[in-house]
């Protein structure tokens, strides 16, 4: 996948952005977890009620207003997973996320070089090189040519083959 490919698999998430992926059953959007308005309540027997947002969700450029299920929460590592919301009711906001994630595009998930380039999607839809080096568990972003900003949250960091090897945070 190109560069011009991933930034179609990226999504309006709240405030920031997200990407979408293929699950084992559904696709999903993976974004930052600040981009939630909220945190989800923290235990294994909450409601689905509980862990969905209305309006989260929406195309690059729109106001988000497609529902999302939140699946998995990480506040440290800043991360969140979305899937589609109950589809049984209201069913309209199933198909919505559907239509939604259908007409992305999918990023395939790769491991981050240790030391190397890549790319971050800047505010105005242009791919900007930048630098990454891992350590640990965390990724490093150096040498931003348009610098990382606010509204960026969320966005793929994305390797020369278009694959998803971080997020901005």
């Amino acid at each position: 996948m190109g560069l011009d490919e991933a930034k179609n698999a990226i999504v309006k998430v709240g405030g920031g952005r997200g990407f979408v992926v293929q699950g084992e059953r559904d696709r999903l959007v993976i974004t930052a977890g600040h981009c939630l308005p909220d945190f989800p309540t923290c235990h294994s027997s909450s409601h689905t009620e509980e862990r969905t947002y209305k309006a989260l969700l929406g195309s690059l450029g729109e106001k988000p207003a497609v529902w999302a299920e939140c699946l998995f929460a990480d506040p440290i590592g800043d991360v969140a997973v979305l899937g589609p919301p109950d589809d049984q009711q209201p069913s309209d906001e199933f198909e919505a996320y559907e239509t939604l994630v259908d007409a992305a595009a999918k990023l395939q998930i790769a491991d981050a070089p240790q030391n190397g380039s890549a790319w971050l999607l800047s505010l105005d839809g242009r791919w900007c090189r930048c630098t990454v080096r891992h350590s640990g568990s965390m990724l490093w972003i150096s040498n931003a040519a348009d610098g990382i900003v606010g509204g960026m949250s969320g966005s793929p960091i994305v390797a020369d083959d278009g694959s998803a090897i971080g997020i901005v945070c």
